[in-house]
């Protein structure tokens, strides 16, 4: 009984007795919502709320939080936890809150200030909040009390060295900063990713926490990247993922919607678009209709196959580009081994495809350095598209002793040359490795929205010249002659003991 009517207790007990109450809020994050910020919960707090509140109460370290729009992140976070954390156990002193616009953070700022200056029992218990200054405007927060300031800045601003008397920034939020227009393409996504790296995280020390919260899920963006940081131990943390249905076809919020229709309801009443639901709601990459290349055709493997299949060669193909300006493309180098699976030839791409400005010397050392990395060693058929000065590359390769070969364009384009490639690929033919070629398959799938294809288009010669050669088969003497097995001698070639034959001709 005592069980069932605990929260009951504490609600009362709080109720009644203000020095208990105090105490209890400063010490637990989630009573702090429950009883100053009744009026925000429309709707019973389900799992993922009370585990989202959990986190921020316990965090450590960094915390990367993906949840559904109207879930109540930026509530929860960026209004809720930004005023506890100076108040509460976490007794943060200078708190950064970003946003995508400057406008965006002034929004988010006059909330906390509204609610600070506007509720009577939050202001009786552990106000004052205001002083009569220049600091205490849309932009900066200063609590006299408790000697702490909240700062809101937006997306590239410039931050370097900001500091709060001899204070860094002891705890950074960074809401929505991320907008389908900002993933769209590979350069908007490396800016974001270069101003967080430079700008955000130098901005603190060792004990401070940086939250990310947001909706956009595509790889590459920033929320995905920090995930991964996180997963490969990169950057120490936390990553939490909410969409309005899991994967299992779960609804997150049981007590707002109850059955599927009630969101597709949700969904029609409020005109939300395919694009819209899939990013904002499902946080999945959005993929256009009439994309080349779809997720579910990329097929992965988990490792080479030497030893267990027959080993048919190595292949690279290359996309040049030797400007070196920052706005130019990249040279793309992307290779492969071919093997002869169950009668079918399959092409496994290997990981960590080059993808750099380069000129021309750095090009030609990059080509015969992946060449003599791989089993096939100088053997390895290298195809360069077979354009101007690209046939000096071709050339030079050749003089040093590699096997490198034009490749003929013939009027294509790169969409054209990519589509070739799909029968292969929904074949299951051409195959990926789980981790390396992540950038790679990210312009494959965004191949029509990516400003830069060069990854891609280096993926399409490797993939059209290796099954060209593979579909020719070997070439043949029609010569008779019968082969006598070298009894001592084998030749190691590829992780494969071939035996040597000597062929005796007909006198």
């Amino acid at each position: 009984m005592l069980k069932d009517n605990y929260p009951k207790l504490i609600l009362d007990k709080a109720v009644s007795d203000p020095i208990f109450r105090e105490a209890l809020v400063r010490e637990n994050f989630y009573w702090f919502i429950l009883i100053y910020f009744p009026d925000y919960i429309t709707y019973p707090f389900a799992k993922f709320h009370k585990e989202m509140v959990f986190s921020l109460q316990e965090i450590k370290d960094n915390l990367i939080i993906a949840a559904f729009r109207g879930s109540g992140k930026s509530t929860i976070v960026s209004l809720t936890y930004v005023i506890w954390s100076m108040i509460g156990k976490h007794n943060k002193r200078f708190v950064v809150l970003c946003s995508n616009t400057s406008r965006q953070a002034e929004l988010l700022m006059f909330n906390i200030k509204n609610t600070l200056e506007t509720h009577p029992l939050l202001k009786d218990d552990l106000g004052p909040f205001s002083e009569f200054s220049e600091e205490w405007n849309v932009s900066s927060l200063v609590f006299k009390k408790y000697d702490a300031k909240i700062m809101a800045i937006s997306v590239n601003e410039s931050v370097r060295g900001i500091r709060y008397k001899n204070q860094r920034p002891d705890l950074i939020i960074l809401d929505d900063v991320e907008t389908l227009d900002s993933v769209r393409t590979e350069e908007n996504r490396d800016r974001l990713n270069t101003w967080f790296d430079r700008d955000i995280i130098p901005l603190g020390d060792e004990k401070t926490n940086i939250i990310v919260i947001g909706t956009i899920m595509t790889t590459g963006s920033l929320i995905q990247t920090l995930n991964e940081r996180i997963k490969l131990k990169l950057l120490a943390g936390s990553s939490k993922r909410y969409p309005i249905v899991d994967e299992k076809g779960k609804i997150l919020w049981p007590d707002r919607w109850k059955t599927k229709q009630d969101i597709e309801n949700y969904r029609k009443k409020f005109g939300i678009v395919d694009r819209t639901w899939e990013t904002e709601y499902l946080l999945n990459d959005y993929v256009e209709e009439d994309q080349i290349v779809k997720p579910e055709m990329i097929k992965y493997y988990d490792e080479l196959p030497f030893g267990s299949a027959y080993f048919l060669g190595g292949y690279i193909g290359v996309d040049l580009a030797i400007s070196m300006k920052t706005t130019a493309s990249k040279t793309a180098i992307v290779a492969g081994y071919a093997f002869k699976i169950d009668g079918k030839s399959k092409l496994y791409l290997l990981a960590n495809p080059v993808n750099k400005r380069l000129d021309s010397h750095e090009t030609i050392e990059a080509i015969k350095n992946l060449a003599d990395s791989m089993h096939s060693g100088r053997n390895t058929k290298i195809f360069v598209e077979d354009v101007g000065y690209q046939r000096s590359v071709i050339e030079t390769l050749n003089n040093e002793g590699y096997n490198a070969n034009p490749f003929e364009v013939r009027g294509q384009d790169k969409e054209s040359r990519l589509e070739i490639t799909l029968h292969n690929l929904v074949q299951g033919l051409v195959l990926f490795p789980k981790k390396g070629c992540e950038d790679l398959i990210v312009q494959l799938i965004r191949f029509r929205l990516e400003k830069f294809k060069d990854l891609g288009d280096a993926y399409s010669i490797v993939v059209i010249k290796a099954f060209d050669e593979l579909n020719k088969g070997p070439s043949v003497i029609s010569v008779p002659f019968k082969c006598v097995k070298n009894s001592s001698n084998y030749l190691d070639y590829g992780h494969r003991h071939i035996p040597k034959f000597s062929i005796e001709l007909p006198s």
